[in-house]
């Protein structure tokens, strides 16, 4: 999920309830005993999803139980008719998704919807979760088909902020592709994760062990989905409005803030939120940068001039963790 305008404490709940009932649903059925076996083949066939179905032909209206947990947010917004205009963004992003991306959300993104007046630009729910097996909504913000990468991204970024010096800025340089080409690589990663149950704890044997790509990937950094394990701990950079606790900058600490980020694995303030949010920035900066040539660079300026600068990707914490991200690319 990615998230960034108002009632964010309402936003981040809905997450993580979609994503614990996602983690442990199956594992009730498993011990209860199973009659029936399931299978993909026959979720999906249950479940009207064909996997030979264009990306674009799943368009479809927004699940009334995410509307409904929208309207208990205080939230209010409205179906959006796509333009042909707006179709050949959709379907030219879904193109460039990574390898792994495409063949997973074939067999397990059901449908995916638009919506104006939606206050967080995106949200990935399970809408069929059987014994293991989940088939996937995604629900976008339809003004995001309208701004580039850079754009988006720096709308998002300036919520990490409040007050301050005037004369200092934060931007991001990320290019000028759609910035539905990043959130759809975003959200794909969380179907990807979801489905294949990457960043899963499986129990075995009455007891929680981390699975192959969650124990090498969380090594030495995450505790649990939301619980940092850093040495920096302390790092002004994991105290931003992303994390329980944290809270807006001044716009003057903004050098310290990046500064502190540059030394962590993460390659964003909001890859903190979680391991999940943290899996889907990694990757989508990553396709974004490698496959797609296009930058990712952070800025601090005072006075219209540069004080400080980075790029994420290239930071050696960063580079650490990228021969994780082959198995997303080596697939057969």
């Amino acid at each position: 999920m990615i998230s960034f305008k108002y009632n964010r404490t309402a936003l981040i709940a809905i997450s993580c309830i979609l994503f614990v009932f996602t983690t442990f649903e199956s594992f009730g059925q498993r011990s209860k005993g199973v009659v029936k076996r399931m299978t993909l083949k026959s979720v999906q066939q249950e479940n009207g999803l064909d996997p030979e179905k264009s990306f674009v032909k799943r368009v479809d209206t927004t699940p009334n139980d995410v509307l409904k947990m929208f309207r208990e947010a205080g939230m209010s917004p409205t179906k959006h008719q796509l333009t042909k205009e707006e179709l050949k963004i959709v379907a030219a992003a879904f193109k460039v998704l990574p390898p792994l991306h495409q063949r997973v959300l074939k067999q397990h993104l059901k449908s995916f919807s638009f919506l104006d007046n939606m206050p967080n630009t995106a949200l990935t729910s399970p809408v069929v979760v059987k014994r293991g097996i989940n088939l996937y909504h995604i629900t976008f913000r339809a003004g995001i088909l309208h701004q580039n990468v850079s754009e988006w991204v720096n709308e998002k970024e300036r919520t990490c902020f409040a007050g301050g010096d005037s004369t200092s800025k934060v931007s991001i340089e990320a290019g000028w592709l759609s910035a539905f080409t990043y959130i759809l690589l975003h959200e794909g990663t969380h179907v990807v994760d979801g489905s294949l149950r990457l960043n899963v704890v499986d129990s075995v044997g009455g007891k929680l062990k981390p699975n192959k790509f969650i124990a090498g990937f969380s090594n030495g950094i995450w505790k649990n989905y939301n619980t940092l394990s850093l040495a920096v701990i302390d790092s002004i950079a994991i105290k931003s409005r992303f994390m329980p606790g944290g809270r807006r900058y001044k716009i003057d600490e903004a050098e310290a803030v990046y500064l502190g980020l540059s030394k962590t694995p993460f390659v964003s303030l909001y890859s903190t939120a979680s391991w999940h949010e943290d899996l889907a920035e990694l990757l989508t900066v990553y396709h974004l940068t490698k496959y797609l040539n296009q930058p990712f660079r952070v800025v601090v300026s005072k006075n219209g001039e540069d004080k400080f600068s980075y790029e994420p990707i290239k930071s050696a914490t960063v580079q650490k963790r990228l021969s994780l991200l082959n198995y997303f690319y080596d697939q057969s």
